[in-house]
């Protein structure tokens, strides 16, 4: 199960840089043209805004599986790995497998619904296709699932391995 983790880590990896690129040229393609040229183009504009939201709800598992998530490390500093390790679990066991599965049990309605009528943009002439981001908090919740419970069952956090075996956590900060 872990090395299919690390297969989807990659692909989340990927698809977030090709965003990030698609967006930054896009956005600048926008600049130019309005402010060069004096032209708008609103299907370019939801590409980047499109990007941005999907790019955004994808750095969320990608910060889990790197271990740069939102936690409290002025305590972290000073504990054992193996106490870490076992705050790291009971962290997941008690918010992030109970949160991402509320996230999940209440996105998929609103998924489904946006699926059912093909939901586009809100802008007259803009793209279609807002069902399909909308689409990756669904999978946000699932990758963050998949890798707090891998987490969970093996003892590690993200990349760093650590068990808590032995020694002291790498300081990768």
């Amino acid at each position: 199960m872990k090395q299919a983790a690390d297969l989807l880590h990659r692909i989340t990896l990927t698809l977030a840089v090709t965003l990030f690129g698609l967006m930054f040229a896009g956005q600048l393609a926008i600049v130019l043209m309005r402010y060069v040229m004096g032209v708008g183009f609103l299907e370019l504009q939801d590409v980047v805004t499109y990007s941005f939201s999907v790019l955004v709800v994808l750095s969320v598992p990608l910060a889990l599986r790197e271990g740069r998530h939102v936690r409290v490390d002025i305590l972290r500093a000073n504990l054992p790995a193996r106490t870490n390790a076992a705050v790291d679990r009971w962290g997941h066991a008690l918010f992030t497998l109970p949160v991402f599965g509320l996230m999940l049990w209440n996105a998929w309605p609103l998924v489904a619904a946006s699926w059912a009528i093909y939901e586009g943009s809100r802008e007259t002439g803009g793209l279609p296709g807002l069902f399909v981001v909308k689409s990756t908090i669904v999978a946000m919740c699932l990758l963050v699932l998949i890798r707090a419970a891998i987490d969970f069952a093996t003892g590690t956090t993200g990349t760093t391995g650590a068990t808590g075996a032995a020694g002291e956590a790498p300081d990768e900060y």
